[in-house]
């Protein structure tokens, strides 16, 4: 890319210098042999940039801020205020500080050049204008769209941020919970202080437990209309259900409360062996 930028500008000040040696024709002696050898030292110049180009980038840019608008009072003619267009589009398309900096120059050139000729001056300047903004707006556009791109990939991270620090959260309240439950068994003498404190715990209105036969299923059911948890749980001498009656309903879509009462109904195997009456109106205990 940078060898093709390279040919381009010496292609493009080489076109400007033919340009200018063939207004020459015209001048006196004097006026031409000092314009022909102004050229000679621009074209030696590009010649330089164009061998050196690493070296010269700073050379490269301000050469042409130099010897066109130089050129252009040398010839003596307004056409040749003209050719800063062609260095200036060029100037722009890379870096739009300096295509500013040429669109100036340009500016300066008009009204010096048609100065008393107030339409010609006017019409001149914008002439300049244009040829440089027309050259930004590639540069604008590939600006604007790496800014997007930018903000892009920015929103991502930060989704994924959240979405970490919510798997994070998350999972810290899961081991909280966790530690507390096995405190909390360890600690408690009987069903009824483990369950009660299971209840203020996690804001649990009131708590079943109820003997069952022959439980089929041992999958936990939720009723998210009425606000109930119901957690199967077999036990040495039968089964029982244990049924979390919530606060809100909208408590049995929190996934971390929900496991956390699916370990505190199982972990009532730990307190009861069994119950002397099976039936389903045996001896339930009640909490809350």
């Amino acid at each position: 890319m940078r060898k093709e930028a390279r040919e381009v500008f010496l292609g493009v000040r080489f076109l400007v210098t033919l340009y200018f040696f063939l207004l020459s024709f015209n001048m006196e002696v004097s006026q031409k042999s000092t314009l022909v050898f102004t050229m000679a030292i621009y074209f030696s110049f590009s010649l330089l940039v164009y061998l050196r180009f690493e070296k010269l980038g700073f050379v490269n840019r301000v050469m042409d801020l130099v010897f066109i608008p130089a050129m252009v009072l040398l010839s003596g003619t307004y056409q040749a205020l003209y050719s800063i267009i062609p260095v200036s589009v060029m100037h722009a398309s890379r870096s739009m500080t300096w295509g500013i900096l040429y669109s100036a120059t340009g500016v300066l050139l008009s009204l010096y050049t048609f100065y008393g000729n107030t339409l010609w001056m006017f019409s001149s300047s914008i002439l300049m204008l244009s040829a440089s903004l027309s050259a930004m707006v590639p540069e604008l556009i590939n600006t604007i769209k790496k800014e997007r791109d930018s903000i892009k990939k920015l929103r991502n991270s930060y989704r994924k941020l959240l979405q970490d620090f919510a798997r994070w959260e998350r999972d810290r309240r899961e081991l909280e919970a966790l530690k507390f439950l096995t405190e909390t068994a360890t600690s408690s003498g009987d069903v009824f202080s483990f369950l009660q404190r299971v209840k203020e715990k996690f804001k649990v209105k009131k708590i079943h437990v109820i003997p069952k036969e022959n439980i089929e299923s041992f999958k936990v059911m939720k009723d998210k209309d009425k606000g109930l948890m119901s957690v199967p749980v077999r036990l040495d001498e039968g089964d029982a259900v244990i049924i979390f009656e919530m606060e809100s309903p909208f408590q049995l879509n929190d996934e971390v409360t929900v496991r956390s009462l699916e370990r505190a109904g199982r972990m009532v195997s730990l307190y009861i062996a069994g119950f002397e009456d099976n039936s389903s109106a045996g001896r339930a205990i009640n909490i809350g």
